[in-house]
């Protein structure tokens, strides 16, 4: 940064100037880079008239209940619209409930926010633009201005009604539909008849307070998807912290946000708010990828709480000016000549009395992901849960001359794990092999053949068919996504992920520091379809994959690239590829979008990410999920706190998982890929048996049912109920938990059948 030194009296008043602005101009700068890298943190609104012009804007108000008209009806629901300002109000016709896409108006006369915050908020929607004329982007906010913008060919249409919002200062014109079907009301921004004149749109909230509310001693809160899913609670207006959730559906896209946050990503495209006995949960159903979820407690914008769906036409991304990407060597700029993605469609779906709390939104989503997804309910299978192992082969290290390869486990090595486990009485066992490939686990992007330093292809075909015979599929650990080898004929400039400058993108550092390139989507489709005749031969049940489904990125790449949605349909095409070819895919931290091809989801997220505003993690993502697919956490001779990952496992009907080695876990100390706490298999046989005995009594006969209750007993006791009527009562604290007949010792759990308690 330029320091301005002492000048000599010789030099002119005009000079001192000019070097005064000169440096101010690159503070400012500076600032402005740092400021819109930031992405979580919330923008400043400034008032409509900077866009407008001399118009002159009528005060916000907010609609007269009496100025609305029916628009529609279901069997559960009837809408009703407002012609001055497209708001609508939703009747649940079950318990009389109204929702309003505005805040509640029960409190309007006590907002004492500013006129600019107080227009946002009786605004049918919120956007953000920016003069890309400009020598610096600064992006600004407004919102719907009576008097100013106008409504034009508002008209009623199947289910609801349909119009313009026409702002003709500002250069905008934006269409709108709302309508009811069933249980749900969906509101849709349509891509196509998006305008723009002099300014640039960057994102639109629309219907931003839906179901707002005071918190007035109200019994809430706002479900975020962070993490498992976390609870805001509704609080009074004492809060001392100016932060909102602000976070992008499926990750940060690195090609414009550069490396994610160390909070959880949103796996799951929802959000939901419970008021007393009111109660949504919204689903984004179309162009989620472009979305970010945004949750205010009330006491920070307003005296709200409010949560939305902020929908991305444009992001700032830095653009270097060196080669290295060296850090403050570029400038904050936008994609100008394009707007993401299509149609925007979202759907709030009215929860009925009685099913207003997180266990009712996660039932309901549950519901959407088999009517909408096709997802099913899983058969019931052998007895006893899976006992998920994954078996290292090998890694590098850094040797005198060359690595030096880690052998870790040969696949007679693997076989005789398979019968040890057997012969323990664990009959149901699902396999993984890792680090299989050339090199081992830290070649990232080859395939085969299999090392022959664990037994090539012959001994993986003999072990695959002996862990047949034991009824315990195996799937092969792959990475598509990444590549640091040249595999496949991968060239980074040709077929590596790259940014509107052409520069590719390299994520995930190795312990030897070294980058890895993240390979194009399409590229990535075209090497796995080539290797499938292959994995066929070795007669293995499917493959594991781990950035495809779970990472996204746009991809600017001029051979192989694709827009962000385009993204998510080639991978989810991979992902159906192998299912179809092979019969089996599991994820690994997989978004949401890959459930309909995945059976198991390995290192699913099993916490929150404690979050000033966030009070407390829910398992929404497990009761929306169990009993469709299965999912494990941390392996279990891996955990952070072993007691409390136990019984966090158990609580949230996790299946257990082991990684296992043959070799010391001292002989991967300085590998270059693998870092686990202790990994040897003859340390750990025992344990595993002793351990999957306490899930089989806990889960066994409850694999594919649902979750259908969960609540708190107590601090640190919780309660999760199937639908079989099965209890498992878990208490975390250091002393017993009595209650009651129930007597839970401390840090242990209870299960609860027709009455009677075992431990």
């Amino acid at each position: 940064m330029m320091g301005l030194k002492a000048l000599s009296g010789k030099r002119s008043l005009f000079a001192i100037l000019i070097a005064v602005l000169i440096a101010a101009f690159i503070l400012y700068a500076s600032a402005r880079v740092k400021i819109e890298w930031g992405l979580a943190a919330p923008t400043v609104a400034v008032p409509t008239d900077t866009a407008a012009g001399t118009a002159q804007a009528k005060p916000p108000v907010l609609p007269e209940q009496d100025g609305f008209e029916l628009a529609a009806e279901t069997d559960v629901l009837r809408l009703k619209m407002n012609r001055a300002t497209g708001h609508f109000i939703v009747e649940d016709k079950r318990s009389n409930e109204e929702y309003y896409s505005y805040p509640d108006p029960e409190y309007w006369s006590e907002e004492k926010v500013s006129s600019t915050w107080k227009q946002h908020l009786s605004s049918p929607f919120m956007l953000q633009y920016a003069d890309f004329s400009e020598p610096i982007v600064n992006p600004k906010d407004m919102s719907f201005s009576p008097g100013i913008d106008r409504i034009d060919n508002l008209e009623l249409i199947p289910g609801g009604f349909q119009l313009t919002y026409v702002l003709p200062e500002a250069g905008f014109a934006i269409p709108v539909q709302v309508t009811i079907e069933g249980d749900y009301v969906q509101t849709k921004i349509v891509r196509e008849g998006i305008k723009e004149d002099h300014l640039g749109l960057i994102w639109i909230r629309l219907f931003p307070f839906f179901g707002a509310v005071h918190t007035d001693g109200r019994e809430g809160y706002m479900l975020i998807p962070d993490g498992t899913g976390a609870l805001i609670k509704f609080k009074d207006n004492t809060l001392n912290v100016n932060k909102v959730y602000d976070e992008s559906v499926y990750g940060a896209d690195m090609v414009y946000n550069g490396l994610d946050n160390n909070r959880n990503p949103v796996a799951m495209p929802v959000f939901g708010m419970k008021s007393d006995d009111k109660g949504f949960v919204a689903v984004l159903h179309e162009g989620e990828e472009y979305a970010n979820i945004v949750a205010s407690p009330a006491g920070v914008f307003s005296g709200y709480n409010w949560i939305a769906p902020q929908m991305n036409y444009r992001s700032s991304f830095l653009q270097y000016t060196r080669r290295n990407n060296a850090e403050d060597t570029g400038f904050v700029d936008f994609n100008k000549d394009e707007l993401f993605g299509s149609d925007r469609v979202v759907r709030y779906y009215i929860l009925g009395k009685g099913s207003t709390d997180y266990v009712g939104m996660a039932a309901r989503y549950r519901q959407y992901l088999m009517e909408e997804k096709g997802l099913a309910k899983t058969e019931a299978g052998k007895s006893g849960v899976p006992l998920h192992v994954t078996v290292i082969g090998g890694d590098q290290e850094k040797g005198t001359l060359t690595n030096r390869y880690i052998k870790g486990t040969t696949t007679l090595e693997a076989e005789q794990m398979l019968k040890s486990l057997h012969d323990k009485g664990i009959g149901n066992m699902s396999v993984t092999y890792s680090g299989w490939q050339q090199g081992g686990y830290s070649e990232f992007g080859r395939t085969l053949p299999v090392d022959p330093a664990i037994g090539g292809g012959d001994g993986m075909k003999k072990f695959v068919d002996y862990a047949h015979s034991l009824g315990a599929p195996v799937y092969l650990d792959t990475e598509y996504g990444l590549n640091n080898t040249g595999a496949g004929g991968f060239e980074k400039k040709f077929a590596g992920v790259a940014n509107l400058a052409g520069q590719n993108i390299d994520v995930r550092m190795l312990y030897n520091t070294d980058s890895i390139s993240a390979v194009s989507d399409k590229f990535a489709m075209k090497s796995m379809n080539d290797d499938l005749a292959d994995y066929r031969k070795l007669g293995v049940d499917g493959l594991v994959v781990n950035r495809i489904g779970s990472e996204l990125y746009s991809d600017y790449n001029t051979q192989y690239g694709s827009s962000r949605d385009e993204a998510r349909d080639v991978q989810t095409d991979i992902l159906k590829s192998i299912q179809d070819n092979l019969g089996g895919v599991e994820g690994v931290s997989s978004n949401f979008y890959a459930l309909p091809y995945v059976h198991h989801i390995q290192n699913m997220v099993s916490d929150y990410s404690y979050d000033l505003f966030s009070d407390e993690a829910v398992p929404f993502a497990q009761i929306a999920t169990h009993g469709l697919i299965t999912y494990s956490f941390d392996y279990s001779n891996n955990r952070d706190e072993n007691i409390n990952g136990f019984l966090r496992e158990i609580e949230y009907g996790s299946v257990p998982s082991y990684v296992f080695t043959h070799a010391e876990t001292s002989d991967f100390l300085n590998a270059y890929g693998i870092r686990f706490y202790s990994t040897k298999f003859s340390d750990w046989a025992s344990v595993a048996a002793e351990e999957y005995k306490r899930f089989n009594e806990a889960l066994g006969d409850v694999q594919n049912l649902f979750i259908v209750g969960h609540r708190s007993l107590a601090p640190n006791v919780k309660e999760t109920t199937y639908e079989n009527g099965k209890r498992i009562i878990v208490n975390y604290n250091t002393e017993p938990f009595r209650s009651g007949n129930v007597d839970v010792p401390a840090q242990n759990f209870i299960v609860m059948e027709g009455g009677a308690a075992g431990r």
